[in-house]
């Protein structure tokens, strides 16, 4: 197995189909084919200004390229046309350390 690093970036408003990407994420942590996975942000306009999402970030573990952007392109993000999917950033990832969230 591989892992892959992936970075989609977002092109509509996720807030409406976040409840359904948020409860796709165990199955595939429980399945080994997601280790780490979370939002991008837009650095905030303005000093203490609000964040706003610019995409994902997620790790993938897969045999193939074809098989992460499977997974990728699986999601509900994707499905409801949330993630840009034409412009995908997603390469091979040799982890030197991973620490738990704290």
């Amino acid at each position: 197995m591989v892992e892959w690093c992936a970075i989609v970036f977002d092109k509509a408003d996720r807030s409406k189909a976040r409840p359904a990407h948020l409860a796709g994420i165990p199955p595939l942590v429980e399945q080994g084919k997601l280790v780490c996975a979370g939002a991008i942000y837009n650095e905030p306009k303005e000093k203490g200004g609000e964040r706003t999402f610019a995409g994902s970030h997620l790790q993938i573990v897969a045999d193939t390229k074809k098989e992460a952007l499977d997974i990728i392109k699986s999601d509900t993000f994707a499905k409801e046309g949330i993630w840009d999917l034409d412009n995908i950033i997603l390469y091979q990832f040799g982890c030197a350390v991973r620490i738990p969230k704290s």
